[in-house]
């Protein structure tokens, strides 16, 4: 989802889990796609064409337990980074953050977050 709208190249991928996500993110000036489920991510060759496009790949998956999990199983598979929305702002994904903190505190957030993955 989200894969017919990406750029030729640039500079961030998020990989997240679902389609509101996506267009969280697309609002906010960032390339983002999703596979079809939490449980499932892109292949390898998907992932390798990927990576020539774009510098840094991040994957940001609900900041539950499935997600989390999933997180730290593609990070052993895939060279990528992983990032949640902490817990103390009881929102699980960037959509719901978006919803209840607005888009000023959402940019703040992926800010920070920019700094972790350089």
């Amino acid at each position: 989802q989200g894969a017919k709208q990406l750029p030729e190249s640039g500079d961030l991928l998020v990989i997240t889990k679902s389609l509101k996500d996506c267009m969280t993110l697309y609002s906010l000036g960032i390339n983002a796609i999703a596979p079809c489920s939490e449980n499932l991510f892109i292949s390898e060759s998907q992932f390798e064409k990927l990576k020539k496009r774009f510098k840094h790949i991040v994957v940001i998956y609900d900041n539950d337990q499935t997600g989390i999990h999933n997180m730290q199983k593609i990070r052993k598979q895939f060279p990528v980074k992983c990032f949640w929305i902490p817990r103390i702002y009881k929102a699980k994904d960037i959509s719901d953050f978006y919803k209840k903190y607005g888009r000023e505190k959402t940019l703040d957030l992926i800010n920070e977050a920019k700094e972790t993955i350089k």
